[in-house]
This record gives structure tokens, sequence and C-alpha cells, in this order.
């Protein structure tokens, strides 16, 4: 059968496991699954266990000159590049460590040429004029559930999150064997859809983590 949404998976979950007694756990496998499924990417041979990076998202808007700071997307795991995207300029803004800013203030105002991330987007001056930007980031891996019922990793790797959830479940019944070979299918599964969205190089400073946004 097809797993596209929460409810496929689980009953995909329930199919496999061919267990009525682990029904009221099935949500639970999940959960545990997002566990990893959040985590950075590690090689199938590594003894890490590694989660799905996405494929960079970007959103766009105009900065404020009320505010020195941007709020991040909903979704924003991990920053790839900040641009300032004028038609009379093109501007990839420097990223800093959330310590080092301070270094780099201006006081007043003018156009930011670096930023740092905390749980906002913080320039080192406030905005003289309305910039238009573009965030390139990576997004957060959001959580199923009944008014959630798909996301990224589900649509295109609905394996990923079936093995996941099946190691936890085979494991939660002490079948080690069974547990073993579904942790080696995820492992595998994870990496290919990790390398789908393969990473691209750190620029020159560029990249910014949220830095209160460590892996579960």
């Amino acid at each position: 059968m097809a797993i596209t949404t929460y409810a496929e998976l689980k009953t995909a979950i329930a199919n496999w496991t061919a267990r009525s007694d682990l029904t009221a756990y099935i949500d639970e496998f999940i959960d545990l699954a997002e566990t990893y499924i959040k985590r950075d990417p590690a090689h199938p041979d590594s003894p890490e266990i590694g989660g799905v990076r996405g494929n960079i998202q970007r959103a766009t808007g105009t900065l404020s000159t009320s505010a020195s700071t941007l709020a991040l997307p909903t979704d924003f795991l991990e920053g790839y590049r900040l641009n300032l995207t004028s038609d009379a300029d093109f501007v990839v803004l420097r990223y800093v460590a959330p310590t080092q800013l301070s270094l780099h203030h201006r006081s007043g105002t003018g156009r930011p040429s670096f930023y740092t991330i905390s749980d906002v987007i913080e320039f080192d001056v406030k905005p003289d004029s309305a910039y238009p930007y573009e965030l390139s980031y990576y997004p957060q891996v959001t959580a199923l559930s009944d008014s959630n019922t798909s996301n990224f990793v589900l649509t295109g790797y609905p394996d990923v999150y079936l093995s996941a959830s099946l190691f936890h479940a085979f494991r939660f019944i002490q079948d080690e064997q069974s547990a073993a070979s579904w942790l080696n299918q995820y492992k595998t599964s994870a990496w290919t859809a990790s390398e789908t969205y393969r990473r691209p190089r750190a620029s020159q400073g560029s990249v910014g983590i949220k830095t209160d946004s460590a892996n579960p």
C-alpha cells in the first residue's frame, strides 16, 4: 500500500508487525522515529544513527526600519544564506556567531552587513531602508499528527518513517534480530534521502545555525 499520510503510516506499521496488541503504542513508535529523523545525517556505516536533512527553502520579504531583528520562518532549522536583493544591489550578508555580533555593531541606521541567529535574526545595525531580502534555510521536520498528516520526509521517503518506526516496535517487543534489520534499513534509507537533499558547502560565513535548535 502507498504511505502518504499519518493514518496510512500507522496502518502500515500495524500490518508489518502483525500484532494487534501493539496498536496503542504505534503513535509512540512514530514519535521515537522522529527523534532519529530530526538528527543530522550520518553515513550508514557510521556508528551514529543519523537523520534527514531537508531541501533548502526560501523565504522573502522586506526588512523593517523600526527594528534590527527579523523573525525566523516557523519551520526554520538552520540557515544557509541571507541576501539583500534590491534591484540596485545584491548583497550576501555575513553570518557571525551570536557572541561576535557586538564586535560589528553600528549605531544609528544603515544597510546591514552582518547577522547572527538566536530565536530571531539579529543585524549589526538597524536598517535605514526596507531592503528586500531572501533567506535560504533548511527546514525542520514537522511532527506528524492527526492535524499534520504529512511532511516532506513522509512524502518523499515513506520508507524512512516506516523502517524507523518498525525498529522501535520490534525493539519494544524485544525482537532484537528484527529490530537490527529495520535499523539497518532505516540508516540506508535516511542516508539516501539526505543525499537527495545534499547540503551545499558552507560559503564564506553565510551559514547560521539557530542556537536553540539542537538535535533532539
